[in-house]
């Protein structure tokens, strides 16, 4: 597999949602994006103590909900009664945290594209891509572009592998590594997913080389995408996904 391997990849995809007017990994944040006219959207998945897998960033429920604890620690049951909204605006009180189950259903609605970012606690990164990946091929219409699966977690994308191999990876990097060690962590991804502040052009460059789809995170500022753009990045992750404020 290989970065030509994304030929439905949008340029832009709204970052956890449309996170710059919505909270972050809600429904509320998915639905705004396509309201703004986004094709894709980028969401982060854990998996709670009870196996259910739900949309959240962080490893502790404090910084997006009125919960605390871990995730991985907490039954689903509990989760399901936060309020993942209040904390960004009163207008977003009472919204729910999602499962994955219930973003596939809505990104279908909605014809929206995905890159699903998985996360996990050390030790259980397989085991939540295999999760992932189950639930997907088995929710995931067939009729629908395939989700692009994402992580920093190589064993993550290897569980996703061995239950879908037929879904796209890639892998998710702070700075882009060495050649020998890209190849090793990045095996049979299509794109790598760098923090924009880390990109040059030489990098973006041997990447492209090296057969993946350069996606950059986290940009909201139109002057750094288009130079990033000239350097044939193939997308950017932004919390302000509407099309007209990037040409």
């Amino acid at each position: 597999m290989h970065g030509t391997s994304l030929p439905w990849l949008d340029p832009i995809i709204a970052h956890r949602g449309a996170s710059g007017v919505a909270p972050e990994n809600t429904l509320a944040a998915i639905r705004r994006a396509a309201e703004l006219g986004a094709r894709w959207v980028e969401v982060d998945v854990r998996q709670t103590a009870s196996g259910h897998l739900i949309l959240m960033h962080d490893a502790t429920l404090a910084r997006t909900t009125n919960g605390h604890g871990k995730i991985a620690a907490t039954p689903y049951e509990k989760i399901a009664d936060l309020d993942a909204g209040g904390w960004f605006a009163p207008d977003f009180a009472g919204e729910p945290v999602p499962t994955l189950e219930t973003f596939v259903h809505l990104t279908g609605e909605l014809g929206l594209c995905a890159n699903i970012e998985i996360k996990s606690e050390t030790g259980e990164a397989e085991a939540v891509g295999r999760a992932v990946a189950t639930l997907l091929r088995d929710q995931w219409s067939p009729d629908r572009p395939p989700p692009l699966i994402s992580s920093t977690s190589p064993e993550a994308l290897h569980g996703v592998a061995q239950m879908a191999a037929n879904l796209p990876r890639g892998l998710v990097v702070n700075r882009v590594p060495g050649t020998v060690t890209l190849c090793e962590q990045a095996i049979e991804c299509v794109s790598v997913h760098v923090d924009h502040r880390f990109l040059t052009q030489a990098k973006t460059a041997r990447l492209i080389k090296n057969g993946y789809a350069v996606l950059a995170y986290t940009v909201n500022r139109q002057a750094r995408a288009k130079t990033l753009y000239a350097w044939g990045v193939a997308a950017i992750f932004t919390d302000y996904p509407e099309p007209e404020r990037w040409r």
